[in-house]
């Protein structure tokens, strides 16, 4: 009898956390399906007292009212150059200072990367003046280029490339050299190919942090030319608070559905290289 409950035992206790794990899950995922949903209704089902998860009547026509409603391709374009170019210009920056503090040694290098794991911790807010000051100092205020600068380099990206070049061997490094490569050649053609997962982790982050930044845009952006799309999205749900749009929350789950999927799609085609990056720096940092 005992043998029976000690074998039950287990097995009852992965049920457990399966229920658990299904409920927590559900209860993720609950907003952004009910976001869905909503999406998916005609005007008049929007606001039904019986909660309905599948429409009884299933159309896309928010979809459709919000690209001709709304200049969505406008903050679409918007969106994707800036996070492009904030991405490419991240990368830039972060793998050559990653490099230095893990594969250099100079002086007061131990100052300089406590420096920069100090900037994690101050909110933009605290730096957001500052920093508009010296876009406007550019004549960069309603401009792309205004909202990539400030995000071109990311603290975090040049810890995590750091914890992942230090657990490269030295050897390879002096290889190179003995080969004649220099410097810059080693970086790019040895260190980056083989720090392929954490770079994968640092590309996701810096893609869904720059495509969903709203303070920053929202302070430089003051023309379509430079609105992006998580901006144009709140200018949509303050109409609605004003009473503009009392009766469009499916455009507004139709608009926040279509800002969501670059970075939904991005994180599907990356993830495995995304998880591989982020245990490989756990163990390595």
């Amino acid at each position: 009898m005992q043998e029976k409950l000690k074998r039950s035992t287990p097995i009852t206790m992965k049920v457990i956390l399966y229920v658990v794990m299904i409920v927590l899950i559900l209860i993720a995922l609950a907003p952004t399906l009910w976001m869905v949903s909503t999406s998916l209704k005609p005007k008049w089902e929007v606001f039904e007292s019986e909660v309905r998860w599948i429409p009884n009547t299933i159309t896309l026509d928010n979809y459709k009212r919000a690209f001709e409603l709304l200049p969505l391709f406008n903050w679409l374009n918007n969106s994707a150059v800036t996070a492009v170019f904030t991405l490419v210009l991240t990368l830039f920056c972060d793998i050559l200072i990653a490099y230095a503090f893990a594969k250099m040694e100079f002086k007061g290098k131990n100052f300089l990367f406590a420096l920069v794991l100090i900037t994690i911790m101050v909110p933009i807010y605290s730096t957001a003046v500052p920093m508009y000051k010296l876009t406007r100092w550019m004549n960069l205020i309603d401009t792309k280029t205004g909202i990539i600068l400030p995000q071109a380099a990311e603290a975090i990206g040049v810890f995590l490339l750091t914890q992942f070049f230090r657990s490269i061997p030295k050897e390879l490094n002096e290889a190179a050299k003995i080969d004649g490569a220099s410097q810059w050649t080693t970086i790019w053609k040895v260190v980056v190919p083989l720090s392929i997962p954490a770079i994968t982790v640092l590309v996701i982050l810096t893609l869904a942090n720059s495509w969903n930044n709203f303070f920053w845009p929202l302070v430089i952006a003051q023309s379509n030319s430079s609105i992006t799309l998580p901006v144009g999205l709140s200018s949509v749900m303050s109409g609605v608070s004003e009473g503009a749009e009392a009766r469009e929350y499916g455009l507004i789950m139709a608009t926040s559905i279509i800002a969501s999927l670059p970075t939904i799609i991005a994180f599907l085609f990356l993830q495995r290289k995304f998880i591989e990056g982020i245990s490989m720096t756990g163990i390595k940092g």
